[in-house]
């Protein structure tokens, strides 16, 4: 008699998320920003446990989760640094955003540092520039790592809303809204690059507070972006019971972006504020290890 197979353990858990490590096929994903221009996405993680009510990536096909599952899973990408390493030729003298799908620094990075792995990796390609961006203070854990990037790295911390009341509804498991500020404050001291995303915009109660408070923070560029909804989003009705479908008015997005605008002006020369590509630093060119090269 053929024994009955055994059932498989069930997945682990972390502050109640549902962790799904995987084996990932490809780890960088080509894309064209409007403001960051070509370059390539990396997520070390699938899933996002700040589940954020009205992250757009709810609606990306998933064969075990739907959109309602948000932010009750996440997939870390076990081999990611390993496939990053392998796929390096790719990066000479690329943008690389990371990331676009997730948050690099959510709660899970504690235990998995599968961002900070990719990093060390992004590290030893010389003429690859990096943008991290985030909404966690979980970033200062790696400032030493960021300062050792120089000018080819920058930091972006999304700060959707002056008022952390409304943070606590519409980003319930995300850091606070004070924390990020101080995270800030922090990277800037320490030299490193950071920009402010408000975005997607939420309701904010002081606009010129809020901007001069992105100035003395010590960012060095802030802009404002909108909010996407699903199609018959249930984020829809979280908006109108808190009297906040104004934010959808793109009259509303410009009265904020002009209170930006005020303490972070464009350059002359240009349309609109952004992130200015990193030049090369005076002496030998840098090039990019090859694929077999030993380093180290």
């Amino acid at each position: 008699m053929t024994p009955l197979p055994l059932p498989s353990e069930p997945p682990p858990l972390f502050q109640d998320l549902l962790v799904e490590p995987e084996e990932a096929r490809s780890i960088l994903r080509p894309q064209k920003d409007e403001r960051y221009g070509f370059g390539f996405a990396l997520s070390p993680y699938r899933g996002c446990g700040h589940g954020c009510r009205y992250c757009y990536v709810r609606e990306y096909p998933n064969a075990l989760h739907g959109p309602g599952d948000w932010g009750g899973w996440v997939a870390p990408k076990v081999n990611a640094p390993e496939l990053l390493w392998s796929q390096r030729h790719k990066l000479h003298q690329a943008r690389v955003f990371m990331a676009s799908a997730t948050d690099p620094y959510q709660p899970l990075e504690r235990r998995y540092r599968l961002s900070r792995r990719c990093l060390e990796v992004l590290l030893l390609c010389p003429t690859t520039e990096v943008i991290v961006h985030t909404r966690s203070p979980l970033v200062l854990q790696d400032l030493e790592l960021l300062r050792d990037f120089g000018e080819r790295l920058s930091v972006g911390l999304s700060i959707p809303t002056d008022d952390d009341t409304v943070r606590q509804i519409v980003e319930p498991h995300a850091p606070a809204i004070p924390s990020r500020w101080a995270a800030v404050e922090r990277l800037a001291a320490a030299g490193i690059r950071v920009s402010i995303g408000v975005a997607p915009l939420m309701a904010v109660h002081d606009a010129r507070v809020f901007a001069r408070r992105a100035r003395t923070s010590g960012a060095s560029n802030a802009w404002v972006g909108g909010l996407r909804l699903l199609k018959q989003d249930p984020f829809y009705k979280v908006l109108a019971d808190h009297g906040w479908l104004k934010v959808l008015a793109p009259e509303y997005k410009e009265g904020i972006r002009a209170a930006f605008l005020e303490v972070f002006p464009p350059p002359k020369h240009k349309r609109e504020a952004r992130v200015e590509p990193v030049t090369a630093p005076p002496g030998p060119m840098a090039s990019q290890p090859g694929l077999f090269d030993r380093v180290g």
